[in-house]
Parts: C-alpha cells; sequence; structure tokens
C-alpha cells in the first residue's frame, strides 16, 4: 500500500471539501435509514435500496464503462462555445458515449437481470409471503417488485426491463455530458472536481430519462416515487465520494476525487 501523494495547495482545499462531503452523504444515508424504519419498517428500506440499485445500475456501469472504451474524436470537435470556453472537453468523445453503454453499461445489466428473471419463481413467494405477513408497509403492491426485478407482465416484462436498461444506459451518458457542458461554463479545469454536480449528473439524467418514458408508457414503466429519487439523491454521491476518499487513503487513486 503507497501513501497518499502530497496534494498542492489548491487540491488540499478539495481534499478537505471531499471529506466533508462524504461525512455528510453518510449523514444522509443514515438519516433516511432512520427515517424510513420509523415511519415504515426496515424492510421498505430494503426494498428501497434494491429498487434504486436496480434503476441506477446500468448508468453506474455504463458511466464507467465510458471511461474504459472512451478515447478518439471529442464531441464537440474542439470547438468553442459562446463564452469561449470548450463545450465538452476532449474526455468526452463519440466512443465514450456511444460503446461505453453498447459494449459495457447495457449487456452486463442484461446479465445481471437475466439471473433474476430465471430465479423470479423463487423469489415472490418470499416477497409475497413477507407482503401478507405485513413486514411491508410501503411497497405493498407486488407489481412494484416484479417491475424492478423483472419487468412489468413476467416473462413478456423482461423485453420492457431491456428496454428501460438501454434507456438508462444512455440516459447517464448524456447527464454526464450535460455535466461536463456545466463544468466549462464555470471554468473548472478538466481533472478538477465539479463537486455534487460530477456525482449526480448521470443520476439525475437516469431518473429524467425513465419517468419520460413512463409517462409515454405507463402500462409498461414506472415513475420511480419520491422516495426512491430521494435516496438515489443520496446514494449515488454517497458511493462516488465515499469511494474516492477511500482509494486515495489506500494509494489506489492520486486524488480523493
Amino acid at each position: 500500500m503507497s501513501k497518499p501523494n502530497k496534494l498542492s495547495e489548491s487540491d488540499q482545499k478539495h481534499k478537505k471539501i471531499a471529506e466533508i462531503l462524504a461525512l455528510s452523504f453518510g449523514f444522509f444515508f443514515f438519516i433516511h435509514f432512520l427515517i424510513t424504519s420509523v415511519l415504515y419498517s426496515w424492510a421498505d428500506w430494503s426494498a428501497t435500496l434494491i429498487f434504486s440499485l436496480f434503476l441506477i445500475i446500468p448508468a453506474y456501469i455504463s458511466n464507467a464503462g465510458m471511461v474504459l472504451v472512451g478515447g478518439g474524436k471529442p464531441i464537440d470537435g474542439g470547438r468553442n462555445f459562446f463564452d469561449g470556453r470548450r463545450l465538452f472537453g476532449d474526455h468526452k468523445t463519440w466512443k465514450g458515449i456511444i460503446f461505453g453503454p453498447l459494449y459495457v453499461g447495457i449487456p452486463i445489466s442484461i446479465g445481471i437481470f437475466l439471473l433474476f428473471f430465471i430465479l423470479w419463481e423463487s423469489i415472490i413467494p418470499i416477497i409475497q409471503t413477507a407482503s401478507d405477513a405485513g413486514i411491508y408497509k410501503l411497497y405493498i403492491d407486488i407489481s412494484v417488485y416484479e417491475y424492478y426485478f423483472v419487468g412489468i407482465g413476467y416473462p413478456v416484462g423482461f423485453i420492457y426491463l431491456i428496454i428501460r436498461v438501454i434507456i438508462c444506459s444512455y440516459g447517464a451518458g448524456i447527464g454526464d455530458l450535460i455535466g461536463s457542458f456545466l463544468k466549462r461554463r464555470f471554468n473548472i479545469a478538466s481533472g478538477k472536481p465539479f463537486w455534487v454536480v460530477d456525482q449526480l449528473d448521470f443520476a439525475i439524467f437516469t431518473i429524467i430519462f425513465t419517468s419520460i418514458i413512463a409517462l409515454i408508457l405507463p402500462n409498461q414503466f414506472l415513475i420511480p416515487d419520491l422516495n426512491i429519487i430521494l435516496f438515489l439523491l443520496i446514494l449515488t454521491p454517497s458511493v462516488s465520494i465515499i469511494a474516492n476518499i477511500i482509494g486515495y487513503f489506500l494509494g489506489v487513486k492520486e486524488v480523493p476525487w
């Protein structure tokens, strides 16, 4: 394990911000657990966690995939916006935004959901028994579980689940692109953190895209409820910021962001 690199004065300030945000979002995460458990039940909080992860997993994996398969020609072609700064920057490429989801996010996500599709007949009695016993107080409708696990209308619903995976994956790409655009407008250099926006841009657009398709096809897709949206807005920065902080102190990352 190597020691963390010595940071510049500017990076030291960002490190302090990272530590404060890590503690803050960790606190928010804990408070959400307490409130949900008191108002409803710990089982409902667990269901919230599962639904949120199932919704956002394609976005998480696609976001990483864009980095893995990126490179090549930048989307903005080197052009500047009206303010004289780049539209997106060199790191936002056509290869990343198209093939990151296509080669990484979508196939891995479908593979994960295929496992639950195969196991669904074994899972549903467990959920039904818990629901009948009154363990769940917030999520008592079995169709909600069906939607997030295998898609509404099992087994045909799996087709719509694949569509949801595709929408979430490319929604993450668009969100990341919008975040980069905003970062350039605030004149934040590439590689420097744009706190909270960097961690939330892809998640917000994933929620927006899935909500739009749900408005168009309400019988096949659900709009994420407020509880799930709030949880994702806490979970996503928590995972990113805390993981980066840990990676920095373990010597895996050069900077804590």
